[in-house]
């Protein structure tokens, strides 16, 4: 049986546009074990905070705030390699209103993405100091 020019061509055009499609889905991994210890650090450091989150315009207690964290990363944790994309996925935004999640420490207000970014930073300076 032959097929018709005009299906072959839309098989044609459909393996052309699936290919391209597989090409711009993003990579989906775990976090890689050091990526893994450092998303750790931040929600033990979320944990730990004297902070107040507000998330969509409530404020919440530290322990809230990480057990949040915590479980859009076990939703999403597939789609995170790093720890930075931890913070631009889990840690910057709601994923439904796609508020800024802001942390109020003391008289002082900043975005949670830049907190958690400001963290991160710290402690891999921290961790590359050789142990004395």
């Amino acid at each position: 049986m032959t097929i018709p020019p005009d299906l072959q061509r839309v098989r044609r055009r459909f393996a052309v546009a699936a290919t391209l499609l597989a090409l711009v889905q993003p990579a989906c991994a775990d976090p890689t074990p050091v990526a893994q210890v450092e998303i750790d650090h931040l929600l033990a450091f979320v944990a730990a905070s004297p902070c107040t989150f507000i998330r969509n315009g409530t404020s919440h207690p530290a322990a809230e705030a990480r057990d949040h964290l915590a479980g859009k990363f076990g939703y999403a944790k597939g789609r995170i390699g790093t720890a930075e994309e931890f913070i631009r996925y889990v840690g910057t935004e709601s994923s439904l209103s796609h508020e800024p999640y802001k942390v109020k420490c003391g008289a002082t207000e900043m975005p949670a993405g830049v907190w958690l970014a400001e963290e991160l930073k710290r402690y891999r300076a921290t961790a590359a100091r050789p142990a004395r």
